[in-house]
């Protein structure tokens, strides 16, 4: 069933136009018209519940409910505001449909038969419910790039024809504070939803064993996103203090190859700052081998240094 083009809901009425109502009832946000029409049809009040997250006005519950999707390969937050009532669910979304929306309309549309609005709202939390579930895989395959230029850095291996530098080490910083964003916007989702899901539980008939059972495996799902969302950045935070561990063997490294240059050429400058002093006689000018044995003595004090440093293991 279309729920977005139904003209006729329009029209403010009451009794016999209510029922007619569909269970589940889409309004863009790009729609004020047909907003004031439903507002007035049935008496709801969007204001008010854009105040809070959760809010309560007579038999309808608000619920307004910011959470993540990947959408064409793109993360994208969306916003949306949903009045659930005894026999009616409304959402209030943005212009352009979020796919979990989507998602649950078609999953309503192959159930064949109209289903009550508390299963609905289900539904629909569901939807979203593994839309963040889908953006933490996307998160981990990041996670795994970024872990893979971690451990290139830290064991000195090649790639691009290059080594890994402190700028790809700076960058993977950045795409890390990213995604650790992205999971603080994840988990305050999960939260929102977990509360909306807890609220239309404590709304619903309790009689229907079944809709209680389809709630509480609702709640345990997004609980489980909710664990999902705290063990990747319970990773995010490892390859964070990791990627600062490279990034300071890195810099070691870098500070450690001009040492070895510096202690290699410090002899050579030291011979010829002295050979360049301007003194009335230097005997060693004079001798026939002056200038060859003068080279030997500067390769051979160049060499020591770094026959040194080899012994020492400073060169690994």
């Amino acid at each position: 069933m279309n729920m977005q083009h139904r003209s006729d809901l329009l029209q403010p009425s009451a009794g016999a136009a209510r029922e007619a109502l569909p269970q589940w009832l889409r309004i863009r946000a790009d729609e004020p018209g047909r907003l004031t029409g439903i507002q007035q049809s049935l008496g709801l009040d969007i204001a008010h519940g854009l105040q809070r997250n959760l809010s309560q006005d007579g038999e309808f519950s608000y619920f307004a409910i910011t959470f993540l999707g990947v959408e064409q390969g793109l993360r994208k937050a969306s916003r949306v505001i949903f009045v659930l009532g005894p026999r009616m669910l409304v959402s209030l979304e943005p212009g352009t449909a979020p796919q979990a929306l989507e998602t649950a309309q078609s999953r309503l549309e192959r159930q064949g038969q109209a289903l009550p609005a508390f299963e609905n709202f289900a539904m629909v939390l569901q939807a979203i419910n593994d839309a963040t579930d889908e953006l933490l895989d996307s998160l981990n395959s990041d996670l795994g790039r970024v872990l893979v230029q971690t451990n290139s850095v830290l064991n000195s291996l090649e790639a691009r024809d290059r080594d890994f530098g402190v700028s790809d080490v700076v960058s993977a910083q950045l795409d890390l504070g990213e995604v650790e964003e992205l999971l603080s916007d994840c988990l305050e989702s999960q939260l929102q939803l977990a509360l909306a899901a807890r609220h239309a539980q404590a709304r619903m008939p309790q009689a229907d064993t079944a809709l209680q059972a389809l709630y509480a495996t609702l709640i345990e799902d997004i609980e489980a996103v909710e664990d999902h969302v705290s063990f990747v950045h319970d990773r995010v935070r490892l390859l964070q203090a990791t990627n600062n561990m490279a990034l300071n063997v890195k810099q070691n490294q870098i500070v450690k190859v001009f040492s070895v240059v510096t202690a290699v050429f410090l002899p050579a400058m030291l011979i010829s700052t002295y050979y360049s002093m301007n003194v009335a006689r230097m005997p060693i000018l004079e001798w026939h081998y002056g200038e060859p044995i003068t080279i030997a003595l500067t390769a051979g004090l160049a060499l020591l240094p770094l026959l040194y440093v080899k012994h020492r293991g400073w060169l690994r």
